[in-house]
C-alpha cells in the first residue's frame, strides 16, 4: 500500500465510502489513488487548473493500473460539477482560496460531503461552510512535517453556532492545545510589535487572546 502524508491519511479517513469524489487540486494525484484502493464503491475525479501536475497524476495513476478507475481533468475549482459527483475534497491550499472556491452555492447542488484542509485562515474556512448551508461534524488538527494543519468534514445541513476560532475541535486534544497555547503566544508577540494606530488589527488579536484563554480554562474541568 502507497504511503501518505500525516495530514493526508487523515483527509482519507474522512472521506465517505459510497460517492463519487472530486479531489480538487490534486497535485500528483495521490490522494485519489489512495481513495480508490481503500474505499469501498467510490469512483474518484483528479482535478487540477494546471496542466502540469495532472501530466505527473495520469503517471501515478498508471503506475497503479488505475487509469480506468480515476478520471483526470483540467478544472478551475468546482466549477460546472457533474451531477454525481457527491464529495467534494480540498486539502494544501490556504484558508482563503479554499473559502473562494467553495463560496457558490450552485456550483454545490448536488454534494453531500465536503472535506477540506486549508494551510491558515481556520475561522474563515468554518464561516464559509455554515455560509453556503454546510455543517462541520468532525474535524481534527494534525501535525506534519512539524507544521499544524486542520482537517474538517462537513455535510449538507444547518450549522448550529459555533465560534469560528475553534470550531468543533476537541478541547482535551494535546495538539489542541498546543496550537492554540503557541497562537496565544505569537499574537502577545504581534501586540508589542504593532503600533498601537494599527487599533483594529490590535483589537482583533486581543479579542482572540481572551477567547483563548476562556478556552484553556475549559480544558482543566
Amino acid at each position: 500500500m502507497m504511503k501518505l502524508s500525516k495530514r493526508l491519511e487523515l483527509v482519507a479517513s474522512f472521506v465517505p465510502d459510497n460517492s463519487h469524489i472530486i479531489d480538487v487540486g490534486c497535485d500528483h494525484a495521490l490522494l485519489a489513488i489512495y481513495l480508490t484502493k481503500t474505499l469501498k464503491n467510490v469512483e474518484v475525479t483528479a482535478s487540477d487548473i494546471n496542466p502540469k501536475p495532472l501530466e505527473a497524476a495520469k503517471l501515478n495513476i498508471s503506475k497503479y493500473n488505475l487509469d480506468k478507475k480515476i478520471k483526470v481533468v483540467l478544472k478551475d475549482g468546482i466549477n460546472d460539477l457533474p451531477s454525481d459527483i457527491s464529495t467534494v475534497v480540498i486539502s494544501g491550499m490556504g484558508g482563503i482560496l479554499i473559502s473562494k472556491i467553495l463560496d457558490n452555492k450552485k456550483n454545490l447542488q448536488n454534494v453531500k460531503t465536503i472535506v477540506v484542509s486549508p494551510n491558515n485562515d481556520f475561522p474563515l474556512v468554518r464561516k464559509t461552510i455554515k455560509k453556503i448551508g454546510f455543517k462541520i461534524v468532525k474535524e481534527e488538527l494534525v501535525i506534519d512535517n512539524q507544521k499544524i494543519y486542520l482537517v474538517i468534514k462537513a455535510i449538507l445541513g444547518h450549522q448550529m453556532k459555533i465560534d469560528y476560532l475553534f470550531g468543533t475541535l476537541n478541547n482535551k486534544n494535546l495538539t489542541t492545545i498546543g496550537y492554540y497555547s503557541n497562537l496565544y503566544v505569537t499574537n502577545s508577540k504581534n501586540l508589542k510589535s504593532i503600533p498601537k494606530k494599527y487599533f483594529v488589527k490590535r483589537y482583533r488579536l486581543k479579542r482572540e487572546n481572551s477567547k483563548i484563554k476562556k478556552f484553556m480554562l475549559t480544558i482543566k474541568k
